[in-house]
């Protein structure tokens, strides 16, 4: 049976961030995924879709992630989710302190829990919590799609050099990926870094030079952190 959503992406800014907009396409309302950059998209895509914002969902706090989150709020009211372990990481430092990857999040964002699940489009969409990139990275499963946000890229991976990073992390959550998630899904990402916009993971357990690596840890920190 066909899944009852629809994921709209597109490429944005200078950093190549992909925007996510997953639709239910029964009641024409839609998720918001990692708003950044220029509000005035959003605004306009979402017109243009004719969909009702219901929430907006992080999977994780950097600047080219979150930007864009206030300014939607100005105009939808929406509730906004992010990792349980990403808020607490911005909230250990003091207003203005952050490191320069990260923004902060609002004051109101709700928790999400590893394996916590969302009810949206007919889906019990899960939460994976993929630390490495951040130390909150969050992954949100469908029965058909997974967003990766910065864990995962088409024949990538995230960054494992800035502050609340770390290599090993990553590579646990990469493997966790493999061993949990339906090798049919289309994965989607947070940055248009690969050859394709989206791929299977089936295909990249094949291709991605990371994921081809999981077997020995000192040989993927090796190849993530000389790259």
């Amino acid at each position: 049976m066909n899944p009852r959503y629809k994921i709209h992406s597109e490429v944005y800014e200078r950093y190549e961030n992909f925007s996510h907009i997953i639709e239910d396409l029964e009641t024409g309302e839609a998720i918001i995924i990692d708003p950044a950059w220029n509000e005035d998209y959003f605004l306009d895509r979402i017109e243009e879709l004719k969909v009702t914002p219901v929430a907006i969902w992080l999977t994780h706090g950097h600047h080219d992630h979150v930007s864009a989150v206030k300014a939607l709020r100005d105009h939808y009211p929406i509730p906004v989710y992010a990792s349980n372990v990403e808020i607490d990481f911005i909230n250990s430092y003091p207003k203005g302190d952050l490191p320069p990857a990260f923004r902060e999040l609002p004051e109101d964002v709700i928790p999400l829990y590893d394996n916590d699940e969302i009810d949206f489009a007919g889906e019990r969409v899960r939460i994976i919590h993929t630390p490495g990139h951040s130390s909150g990275s969050i992954c949100f499963l469908l029965s058909q799609d997974i967003i990766t946000g910065d864990t995962l890229f088409v024949d990538g991976a995230g960054r494992a050099d800035i502050t609340g990073s770390d290599p090993e992390d990553l590579f646990h959550s990469l493997n966790r990926l493999k061993e949990e998630v339906p090798h049919h899904v289309t994965i989607h990402t947070g940055h248009a870094y690969g050859p394709t916009a989206t791929a299977t993971l089936a295909s990249q357990l094949k291709t991605n030079p990371f994921l081809r690596r999981l077997n020995d840890i000192s040989e993927f920190v090796e190849y993530r952190m000389g790259r």
